[in-house]
């Protein structure tokens, strides 16, 4: 469920941008710009979960997103960077692949990517699917022992799982007559991955009617969050993201989605993540350089990095110490509890 811009609401983005441009912009303008609470947490009211038509595949890709034999070593598994207690993430700054060596980004959240649709995967969104994402982290990436003279061909790993009379009849139900190969494992694995529901949270329970399922601080940081803080222009709809790639100023190395669509205009962008479970997950952002929620916010009060590919929807805001303490307060509702039941063995 995507949330509703209207005209009348990106006006108000877009004047809200122009005039916080200007140092003295008083703190009562920027204040006077409130939401419709009712009408916000409507926007924000979750689906019912999504069905599932082959139970029998999510169970099997439960299973190997757990394995370790779909590594070249035989020690990694996809868990090994998105673990469940965690709203399928983690809280190292970067995982080790492999190769015994760090990745080069934080591994992302996975809750809620069902909903994404065709989305781009990644930070840099460079692979198309989760099917896509999967089978590149096999065969030549993180899990393919690819920077080591003794890299594993895909073809052993197949040849693992087909040799184990567990899996050949787990594939056998659901699967039927399909081969077991690099492309039904990884299909497997993506079912799973689109299944993973992120659990009900305080912040669901008050959007239902719960006037107590949350503190009056964090009712405030909502209104601010989809109003005079404009989190809203990217952080939309029940999983909170657009699904999109943003340059917020954050970095002067990694050029992000700009190296992957060669687009200047798109350097140093990265796909907006989900808040579910955000407060389970510091330190963020693609290079994990911001230690706390508290310091998010101060990151977007200063409005990040000024350059020509920052996202038009970053400029500064002014925001009292109470009202910071407020989106935090917002954004520590949005986990569930436990957060990854439904996905762990």
């Amino acid at each position: 469920m995507a949330i509703r811009l209207t005209a009348s609401r990106l006006a108000a983005l877009t004047l809200g941008a122009l005039f916080a441009l200007e140092p003295a912009w008083p703190a009562s303008a920027q204040g006077a710009r409130q939401p419709d609470l009712a009408v916000m947490k409507r926007d924000y009211r979750r689906p019912p979960p999504r069905t599932i038509e082959n139970q029998a595949l999510v169970d099997l890709g439960r299973d190997l997103f757990f394995e370790p034999r779909i590594s070249a070593s035989g020690k990694t598994a996809c868990a090994s960077c998105h673990f469940p207690e965690l709203g399928w993430a983690v809280t190292d700054a970067r995982s080790l692949n492999d190769s015994g060596k760090l990745t080069s980004r934080k591994s992302q959240p996975l809750i809620g990517l069902g909903y994404a649709g065709n989305a781009p995967v990644g930070w840099d969104g460079r692979s198309a699917s989760l099917e896509a994402q999967a089978k590149s982290s096999i065969a030549t990436g993180s899990m393919s022992m690819r920077e080591t003279d003794n890299p594993v061909k895909v073809e052993v790993i197949e040849e693992r799982i087909r040799s184990t009379p567990d899996y050949v009849t787990k594939f056998k139900t659901a699967l039927p007559g399909a081969p077991i190969n690099i492309d039904t494992i990884v299909g497997a694995i993506a079912v799973f991955e689109r299944a993973l529901e992120p659990t009900v949270a305080p912040f669901d329970r008050w959007v239902e009617g719960d006037e107590n399922g949350i503190s009056d601080s964090a009712k405030r940081g909502f209104a601010l969050f989809t109003g005079k803080a404009t989190c809203f222009a990217c952080h939309s709809g029940w999983r909170f993201t657009d699904d999109q790639f943003h340059d917020i100023g954050t970095t002067t190395t990694d050029q992000g989605r700009g190296r992957e669509v060669k687009d200047d205009k798109l350097n140093f962008a990265f796909k907006t993540p989900t808040l579910r479970s955000v407060a389970l997950r510091a330190p963020y952002m693609h290079n994990a350089s911001i230690k706390t929620l508290d310091d998010v916010v101060r990151h977007y009060q200063k409005g990040g990095i000024n350059r020509p590919s920052r996202s038009p929807l970053m400029f500064p805001i002014q925001l009292t110490d109470q009202e910071r303490l407020d989106l935090v307060a917002f954004m520590q509702t949005l986990t569930g509890a436990p957060e990854g039941r439904s996905g762990t063995r």
